[in-house]
C-alpha cells in the first residue's frame, strides 16, 4: 500500500478468484467516492459540503493478491481541484480520512466502540493542532482561557455537524457496502496510520437497514439444522426463541464452502450445532442469525 492513503479491500466469496461482481463494484466505488470526498470537504474547511461539491480522488486497481481484490486511492492536488484545507495539511490528509472512512461506517454500523475510537482520533488530531497554533501566539493567560472556551464551543458545534453528515451519508454507506454478501464476504479499510476496520455482512446489513437492525456481538448457540442451500451459504434452522419454527441462517464460515462439512451433515441428520454466531433483531424480534464459526458440539441425533 506504499503511496496510498486509503486501500478497500475486498475480501471471501468472489474476491477469493479476485472477482468482484461489476455492477456490484460500481455502486461500492461510488459510495466511497462520496464518503471520503465529503470527509475531505469537511475536515478540510471545517463545513458541511454544498451539494453537488466534489473533490477529484485517484484509484488504483492493483495486480491479484492472494484471496482478496484490493482499490487503492490516493488523495490528490491537481491544478484547478479543490486543495486541502490547513488542518489536513497540518496533519495529514490520509490519516483524518481513514479516521473518518472508519467513523462512517462503524457508526452507521452499530460498531459504537470503533465509532468512538475513529471520533476520538480525529477530536485529538484537531485538538493537538490548534494548542499548536495557540502556542506559538504570545497571548495573557486570561485570553488564553478564553480561547479555550471559545474552542470548545467550536468543537461542539463541529461534532453536531459531523453527525449531521454522517446521517446524510448513510445511502452512500449502503452503496459503498453493497457486494457483501451477494458477491463477497467482507471488506477491510486500511488506511494512513488508522487501524483496519474489517466490514463484515451483520455490519453492512445493519448499514443497509439505516439503525433499524440491532445486531449483538459474537456468541455461543445451538441450532438445529434442517436443510442448507450451498450457493448461497445459508442454512434452514430451527428458531432458537421459537421452537417449532424455522428461519434461514447467513453462513460465514470458510468450513462450508467445501462439501461434505459439519454443517451438511447436521442438515443431513436434521442434527444441533454449538456455533458462534451475530443475532440481528429488528423491533426486539430476531430476524437475522449470522454464523461466523463453529462451536464444540454436535449431536447426530434427530
Amino acid at each position: 500500500m506504499a503511496g496510498a492513503d486509503l486501500v478497500v479491500k475486498y475480501q471471501g466469496g468472489d474476491a477469493e478468484k479476485h472477482n468482484v461482481e461489476m455492477r456490484a463494484l460500481g455502486h461500492s466505488l461510488i459510495g466511497f467516492e462520496r464518503i471520503i470526498s465529503d470527509g475531505l470537504i469537511f475536515l478540510s474547511e471545517d463545513r458541511l459540503p454544498k451539494r453537488g461539491e466534489r473533490h477529484t480522488l485517484i484509484v488504483h486497481a492493483r495486480e491479484p493478491r492472494v484471496g482478496s481484490s484490493e482499490i487503492e486511492v490516493f488523495l490528490t492536488q491537481a491544478t484547478g481541484l479543490l486543495p486541502l484545507g490547513w488542518w489536513l495539511m497540518e496533519v495529514g490528509a490520509g490519516e483524518a480520512v481513514s479516521h473518518f472512512a472508519t467513523w462512517v461506517f462503524a457508526k452507521l454500523g452499530g460498531r459504537d466502540t470503533d465509532a468512538k475510537a475513529a471520533l476520538k482520533a480525529m477530536e485529538r488530531m484537531r485538538e493537538i493542532e490548534a494548542k499548536e497554533r495557540v502556542a506559538t501566539r504570545e497571548i495573557e493567560a486570561n485570553e488564553r482561557l478564553d480561547a479555550q472556551r471559545q474552542w470548545l464551543e467550536h468543537e461542539a458545534g463541529w461534532r453536531d455537524r459531523l453527525f449531521a453528515l454522517t446521517d446524510k451519508l448513510s445511502n452512500a454507506a449502503i452503496q459503498a457496502v453493497r457486494p457483501i454478501g451477494p458477491s463477497v464476504d467482507n471488506f477491510k479499510l486500511n488506511g494512513s496510520k488508522a487501524p483496519p476496520l474489517l466490514v463484515d455482512l451483520p455490519t453492512a446489513d445493519v448499514i443497509r437497514a439505516k439503525g433499524e437492525l440491532e445486531v449483538t456481538d459474537l456468541q455461543p448457540i445451538d441450532l438445529r439444522v434442517d436443510g442448507f442451500v450451498h450457493h448461497n451459504k445459508k442454512l434452514n434452522v430451527e428458531h432458537p426463541e421459537h421452537p417449532g419454527r424455522f428461519m434461514s441462517a447467513d453462513v460465514r464460515d470458510p468450513l462450508f464452502d467445501s462439501v461434505p462439512n459439519a454443517y451438511t451433515e447436521a442438515a443431513a441428520n436434521k442434527s444441533t450445532l454449538r456455533v458462534q454466531a451475530k443475532l440481528g433483531y429488528r423491533a426486539g424480534a430476531l430476524e437475522k442469525i449470522y454464523i461466523m464459526d463453529l462451536g464444540d458440539r454436535l449431536d447426530n441425533a434427530a
